[in-house]
C-alpha cells in the first residue's frame, strides 16, 4: 500500500508539472496573439503605448484561460502518459497489479482540485479583471459605456447636447416594451458636470426614448426644492438597448450570479443565458475530467507502438476538439432556450466520460 502511494504521488506530480508548463506556453500564445490584435487597434492612437497595450493584453488574460483550460489539462495527459509508458514505468506498474484505474486516480484528484480552484477563486478573479479590461479599454480607446447594471440597481448615463445626464433607478421591471423604474434618481449636469438639478421621483416609465415621471421632487443648484408632476424626459436608450448591456454573464463571478439571475426573474427578464453559463462553470470540472479520460484512451493501451503515437496523438487532440464543438453547441442551445440547462452544461462531458470510460474497460479488460 506504501508503493502505491508513493506511486501515486509520483504520477500526480508528473502530471501537475506538465500541466503547469502546458498552461504557461498556451497563456503566452494568447498574449501575443491578444497583443497584436491590441497593437493593430491601436494603431490610428498616438497616445496609446507599448505598455498601455501589453496593460490591456494582461487584463483581457484571464478570460481567455477557462478556455484552454481543458486543452492544456488534455495535453499535459498525453504528455504525462506517453512520457510514462516511454519510461516503462506503466509496464512496471502493472506487473505489479496496478491496473489503468489506479494510473488516473492521482490524475483524477489532481484535475478535480484544478476544477474547483478554477470554479470557487479563478472565476472571480477572471470577472473582475475582466469588469476591469472594460473599463480601461473604454478609456484608452473612447468608448462609451452608457448603461451599468448590478445588483445595486440600474444606471444610465447620457448627454442632452453636451450636458450629461445621469439615472439611477433602485430596481426595474419590464412591462411589454417598455420599463418600469422605482426609485428614480436623476442628475442633471453642466459641461463642467457640476449640479444643475436633481430629481427624485418613486418611479417611472421608459418608453419609445422617452422617461415618463407621474410625480417627483426637483432641487436646483441653490437647493431650492419644487414638486414635479408629468414631468417627460427624452432619452437615447430604450429597452433593447439596455438589455443588451446585461447580455454578458462572462462579467459576474460564480457567486455573484445566482442574485443577479433572481434579480433578473424578478424584473421580468429572461435568465436563461446567465443560467446557462452558471451551469456551464459547474459542468465545467466534468468537462476536465472528460479530457483526462480521452488522453487516457489514446495513450494508456496496453500494446502501444512507437510507430502509432503521432497518429494517437493527433485522434485524442480531435476528439478535444469535438467534445470542445458539442459543448459549444449545446451552450448555444441551451442559452436560446432550445435545451434544459442542465443537460446542455453537463450533458457532452458526462456522455464522453461514460464512452470513453467504456472503451477503457474494454482495454484494459478484453
Amino acid at each position: 500500500m506504501k508503493v502505491f502511494s508513493l506511486f501515486n504521488r509520483y504520477v500526480a506530480r508528473t502530471f501537475f508539472l506538465s500541466f503547469l508548463a502546458t498552461l504557461f506556453v498556451l497563456m503566452a500564445l494568447i498574449l501575443l496573439f491578444d497583443v497584436i490584435e491590441l497593437l493593430r487597434r491601436a494603431a490610428s492612437r498616438d497616445y496609446m503605448t507599448f505598455i498601455d497595450v501589453l496593460n490591456l493584453g494582461l487584463l483581457k488574460l484571464p478570460q481567455m484561460i477557462p478556455l484552454i483550460l481543458p486543452f492544456a489539462v488534455l495535453i499535459a495527459s498525453l504528455v504525462s502518459f506517453y512520457r510514462l509508458s516511454k519510461s516503462n514505468e506503466l509496464v512496471i506498474a502493472r506487473s505489479t497489479g496496478l491496473s489503468v484505474w489506479n494510473f488516473l486516480m492521482p490524475v483524477f484528484g489532481v484535475v478535480f482540485f484544478i476544477g474547483m480552484v478554477n470554479i470557487s477563486i479563478f472565476n472571480p478573479f477572471s470577472s473582475i479583471m475582466q469588469q476591469k479590461f472594460k473599463t480601461v479599454e473604454g478609456i484608452k480607446y473612447q468608448k462609451e459605456n452608457n448603461v451599468s447594471w448590478s445588483s445595486k440597481g440600474l444606471w444610465l448615463r447620457e448627454k442632452r447636447g453636451k450636458e450629461p445626464i445621469i439615472i439611477h433607478a433602485d430596481s426595474v421591471k419590464q412591462e411589454g416594451n417598455s420599463l418600469r423604474l422605482r426609485g428614480i434618481s436623476i442628475l442633471e449636469l453642466t459641461e463642467t458636470e457640476s449640479l444643475k438639478r436633481q430629481i427624485e421621483a418613486p418611479e417611472g416609465l421608459l418608453d419609445n426614448n422617452l422617461l415618463k415621471i407621474p410625480k417627483g421632487v426637483s432641487f436646483n443648484s441653490a437647493g431650492e426644492k419644487k414638486i414635479e408632476k408629468n414631468l417627460i424626459l427624452p432619452s437615447d436608450l430604450n429597452l433593447e438597448k439596455i438589455m443588451q448591456t446585461f447580455n454578458d454573464p462572462e462579467s459576474f463571478s460564480i457567486w455573484e450570479l445566482p442574485k443577479f439571475i433572481h434579480m433578473l426573474n424578478n424584473a421580468g427578464f429572461s435568465s436563461v443565458r446567465h443560467c446557462m453559463y452558471f451551469y456551464s462553470i459547474l459542468a465545467s470540472v466534468f468537462y476536465l475530467l472528460a479530457m483526462v479520460f480521452i488522453a487516457a484512451v489514446f495513450s494508456l493501451s496496453p500494446n502501444q507502438r512507437s510507430g502509432n503515437i503521432l497518429m494517437k496523438i493527433t485522434e485524442a487532440v480531435l476528439c478535444g476538439f469535438i467534445l470542445f464543438f458539442l459543448s459549444r453547441l449545446t451552450f448555444a442551445f441551451g442559452s436560446s432556450g432550445n435545451l434544459p440547462v442542465m443537460l446542455a452544461a453537463f450533458g457532452p462531458s458526462i456522455v464522453v466520460i461514460f464512452v470513453m470510460a467504456t472503451v477503457l474497460f474494454h482495454l484494459e479488460d478484453g
